[in-house]
């Protein structure tokens, strides 16, 4: 088949190859069929879907991050609060300790 020559679907379904210039093929029993591009729609959709599912597994590790450093620091202040308790505690240990002393000297000296 040369350039000149195209298949085309007549209106009653019968198959007519021809020269253009053809006499016995008129356009009014020609019918045009689109292309199928269930292909192509498919791809784009399948092509959104991808950019969709990045994108809420982007926000998804966003959102991960955001708790991870939330909890981080929650953490490191109660550990801060802690370590706070604990110097509070051993101060009034010690100076209960050095109380203790002070009540020890005093009681013996009025031993004597």
């Amino acid at each position: 088949m040369n350039n000149n020559q195209r298949s085309y679907i007549v209106a009653d379904g019968a198959k007519n190859s021809g020269n253009k210039s053809n006499s016995n093929t008129t356009l009014g029993n020609f019918e045009i069929k689109p292309p199928n591009n269930t292909g192509t729609i498919l791809g784009i959709i399948g092509g959104v879907l991808t950019t969709v599912g990045d994108a809420l597994a982007t926000i998804g590790a966003i959102i991960q991050l955001n708790t991870d450093v939330s909890v981080d620091l929650q953490s490191q202040v109660d550990d801060f609060k802690s370590d706070q308790e604990k110097d509070i505690m051993r101060e009034e240990i010690d100076d209960l300790q050095e109380k203790v002393k002070q009540l020890e000297k005093l009681i013996k000296s009025n031993q004597y």
